[in-house]
């Protein structure tokens, strides 16, 4: 009868383990997942708003439609860009509003250095080179 009951006991203790080895790592597998869609997202969203930035609004003429879209970018930016990110679109944003000079290089590259770095490819120095046609 003792037999019986090591057994059980050895029986018990092992599905216990188990269980709670599973629940330990489901739970992490859960956070895990959670953490990959959100950089997910937030990369898609960042990428997105570079290649608006440089291939359709920076060193081109303004035009409603170029306004427009700048103006959900700096929205999208302050949504999911880095804090520093967010600080260059804001103060971007004033500038534009007050009229002042402005330019998009120092967005552009915060955006870039941060896409490289998230895609571990390496740094890039300096501005974007531009090439643009006449419209």
């Amino acid at each position: 009868m003792n037999t019986d009951l090591l057994e059980l006991v050895k029986v018990v203790v092992t599905v216990i383990i188990a269980v709670v080895g599973w629940r330990i790592g489901h739970y992490y597998n859960s956070q895990r997942d959670k953490h990959n869609k959100r950089r997910e997202i937030r990369l898609e969203h960042l990428i997105n708003a570079y290649r608006i930035l440089t291939n359709e609004i920076s060193h081109r003429k303004q035009t409603k439609e170029r306004e427009q879209k700048l103006e959900a970018i700096i929205s999208e930016i302050q949504l999911f860009g880095s804090v520093e990110q967010a600080q260059i679109a804001k103060q971007l944003a004033r500038d534009i509003a007050a009229k002042k000079d402005y330019e998009y290089d120092t967005l552009i590259n915060s955006l870039r250095s941060d896409l490289r770095k998230q895609l571990d490819v390496p740094h890039i120095e300096g501005n974007v080179t531009w090439l643009r046609f006449e419209e």
